[in-house]
């Protein structure tokens, strides 16, 4: 069974459900900007928004253990945003 986390945005950008099997790792380059890399690494989810460095790459990497250690009946699991904004989401 998929597992997914998801992430949701404040603004118009919507919310983004990624498939747990497809992230490599999470990273937050400055406190408006973060990636999320996909499998092999070329391809990644564009993250922009306020205080990420607040510990969104951990947050990120958290939901993936949560995920991880649901059962099925949880297929999804939010990413905690805490204090943070997502702003836009886009596949780069």
């Amino acid at each position: 069974m998929a597992k997914y986390i998801t992430i949701s945005s404040t603004d118009d950008a919507g919310n983004a459900h990624i498939a747990v099997d497809k992230i490599l790792f999470a990273e937050t380059n400055s406190s408006t900007a973060a990636k999320i890399y996909l499998e092999d690494g070329t391809k990644h989810i564009a993250i922009t928004g306020t205080g990420l460095t607040s510990g969104f790459g951990e947050n990120v990497n958290a939901a993936l253990v949560e995920a991880a250690q649901t059962s099925w009946h949880n297929a999804v699991v939010a990413v905690d945003l805490g204090g943070m904004t997502v702003t836009a989401i886009a596949i780069a």
